[in-house]
């Protein structure tokens, strides 16, 4: 069993570095980016200034030499302090600049919120209603409800503020990670200073919805999960336990950090159940096995905590909107299906990305989610019988559905800067320096550079994985929740804004990676000045 999961674990690493690969390539000879006043999510290549983009690559690379070399990345406070007070200072001015309000499915969410406040629930017990088609929002809606009620409704500041700190816990939390999978300062320091470039994710403190106020939780989640790999705690599982739940409350797609929770539990059990056995083979007694009996109770037990804490949340958010509406049940929506059949099709603004599909097709059944889910399922068929008819085509459109989610530097958050701020009369200089001036030319390059350097360090830590063949439990676990988001956002709907979602858990392996690179260039500078 050990050997097949060490096989299993290697697949997903080679796998994950020929996409590192792909996207490193990629954003070195192209760019993508959003025209200015566009209302949709269309993002468009351009050629990437290949000289330019080297040249501020080689001065990242000198100032991370400089400060390896003065020893900042070993201070245990400096770099974490650093990453924190430019991650506030950096959302705040956004904030306060650009003073964003709703749109989008946002608004749409928002005026149901303030529906629900007063006491008219159409949207959900309407046939045409937002949240009969899409009853996977009532979690959001919830915890909505819940903010409108201490702070009051349209307080859209407060909403930001609540997103900075949840930005805030991700970075500080994803600098525990760090430290708990390689145990090493340094690395920590990298992955800390690094953590500045992320304007791909703080852009989106702006943007008033489940994607950012469901990372803390994601985030708090995984870290406890690897506290109780690395301790054997249950105290820990459970809190990891509890905070997924939230976080698939506010959005669902947090639901593939649970199977890589799970998954990775199991896994775990593996290799102690071997070890275990290992060690009964030579002390000739029961204590191995008595041991990994003790461990798989207690692996097992975290896993179905996961999963009762989970549906959980779910059935009493269910039964609170059942009980204020008189409904006997919530509504099936649109089924799941019709989003994969979305995703597999090619579209006038980006091949399988949103085309408002799984919407009309709800509609032209008249809201029956069985007869939708078999209209979509024939849909499907028709395509991957085209595919199969086409297989470069096919080929091509799974490689550009992959690269231009995958691959976009800035996540489409200029595009979300843009929408945000088109809602005031009288915009202030500093939003239009940002959204449409020169400020927005520096954050796009600063996201051009950086996702070089990150995917850089990502492929030098995955070609190190596959050279030493061995890979901790620990580190699966970010490595299978990204590999899960790759997979999964192939078929289902595409957009670079879910990308995000797993591009920050990158950033411990990039720093690791780069940590190695700035080892390799001391120790060659070394040699050179020796000489």
């Amino acid at each position: 069993m050990f050997k097949i999961k060490k096989v299993f674990n290697l697949i997903i690493v080679f796998c994950l570095l020929v996409a590192a690969v792909l996207v490193l390539g990629t954003s070195t000879v192209t760019t993508i980016y959003y025209d200015y006043g566009c209302d949709n999510d269309w993002p468009h290549y351009g050629r990437e200034n290949i000289l330019l983009l080297l040249l501020f690559f080689v001065g990242v690379v000198f100032v991370f030499m400089v400060l390896k070399k003065r020893s900042v990345f070993k201070q245990k406070r400096g770099p974490l302090i650093f990453a924190l007070g430019f991650c506030i200072a950096y959302c705040l001015v956004l904030i306060f600049a650009i003073r964003p309000l709703p749109v989008n499915d946002s608004k749409t969410l928002d005026d149901i919120i303030n529906s629900f406040m007063v006491g008219d629930y159409s949207s959900l017990t309407g046939k045409e209603g937002y949240l009969y088609i899409w009853p996977f929002q009532l979690g959001y809606v919830a915890f909505g409800q819940v903010m409108c009620t201490i702070f009051g409704t349209g307080n859209y500041i407060v909403w930001d503020l609540v997103q900075l700190i949840s930005i805030l816990i991700t970075v500080y939390l994803l600098y525990q990670v760090t430290w708990e999978l390689f145990g090493d300062r340094e690395v920590c320091g990298i992955m800390a200073v690094l953590s500045a470039g992320m304007l791909f994710f703080y852009n989106y403190v702006t943007y008033i919805y489940g994607d950012i106020l469901s990372m803390a939780p994601q985030t708090i989640a995984l870290f406890f999960e690897i506290l109780y790999m690395k301790r054997k705690k249950l105290r820990y599982g459970i809190w990891s336990g509890v905070a997924i739940a939230l976080a698939i409350m506010l959005k669902t797609n947090c639901e593939i950090a649970m199977i890589a929770l799970v998954m990775v539990l199991f896994l775990d059990l593996i290799q102690r159940k071997d070890a275990s056995e290992s060690e009964f083979a030579v002390k000739k007694s029961n204590e191995g096995s008595f041991a990994w009996i003790k461990r798989a109770t207690l692996g097992l037990s975290v896993a179905l905590v996961m999963v009762i804490l989970t549906f959980g949340v779910k059935g009493l958010v269910n039964a609170y909107y059942c009980n204020v509406t008189g409904l006997d049940k919530i509504p099936s929506g649109s089924p799941a299906v019709s989003h994969i059949a979305m995703g597999l099709q090619e579209s006038e603004l980006e091949d399988g990305w949103y085309n408002g599909y799984n919407y009309h097709v709800f509609a032209e059944n008249n809201y029956d989610t069985e007869a939708t889910k078999a209209a979509a399922i024939e849909n499907i068929k028709e395509t991957l019988n085209d595919f199969a008819k086409r297989p470069l085509h096919a080929c091509k459109f799974f490689l550009r559905k992959f690269l231009t989610q995958w691959a976009d530097s800035v996540c489409i958050s200029t595009h979300n800067l843009d929408l945000v701020n088109r809602h005031h009369d009288n915009p202030t200089w500093l939003a239009g320096f940002l959204v449409s001036g020169f400020g927005s030319t520096i954050m796009q390059w600063v996201m051009n550079v950086y996702m070089t350097v990150c995917y850089l360090g990502v492929v030098i830590y995955l070609v190190g994985v596959l050279r030493k063949k061995h890979v901790s439990d620990s580190e699966m676990l970010l490595l299978i929740l990204i590999f899960g988001g790759m997979v999964f956002h192939e078929f289902w709907e595409g957009s670079s804004r879910y990308a995000m979602r797993y591009y920050v858990y990158w950033i411990p392996f990039a720093a690791y990676g780069i940590k190695r690179l700035l080892d390799f260039i001391e120790v060659k500078w070394l040699k050179e000045k020796g000489r």
